[in-house]
């Protein structure tokens, strides 16, 4: 089996090379050892987190999401666009009132209230926007 990663210092303490310092990661670091004693063959290949990106957004996708133990799992498809997702969606779903896209930002930045019929999630992110 050949493990990649865009860490090598989690790559050097897998490899016992470096010592695992965080008592978080300790009780991973044991797991990791019991699982590596299954593999014949197992080798290591450092990838610059740029080549990593994939990987990340999997793992990211897979912490959001609650898998069942029993659940089947169908294959994901995956396919390339020529420009952003969210490009193609813009002029579905943002009515056109005449005002630049920024007009809620500078509004609330400018008079430090919010637009009527804002809910609170709109209010959550019109802050950190306005951050």
């Amino acid at each position: 089996m050949e493990v990649f990663d865009d860490s090598n210092l989690v790559l050097k303490q897998i490899q016992g090379e470096w010592k695992t310092r965080d008592a978080k990661l300790r009780p991973y670091h044991a797991y990791l050892e019991l699982l590596v004693r299954i593999f014949d063959d197992l080798r290591y290949t450092h990838l610059p987190r740029v080549q990593n990106q994939f990987v990340d957004a999997l793992a990211i996708l897979a912490f959001m999401i609650d898998i069942p133990v029993d659940a089947t799992i169908r294959p994901l498809l995956i396919e390339l666009r020529s420009t952003p997702i969210y490009c193609c969606l813009i002029d579905d779903i943002e009515p056109d009132d005449g005002f630049p896209w920024y007009h809620d930002i500078y509004h609330f930045l400018r008079l430090g209230i919010y637009l009527e019929a804002v809910t609170a999630k709109d209010k959550r992110a019109l802050r950190q926007l306005a951050a």
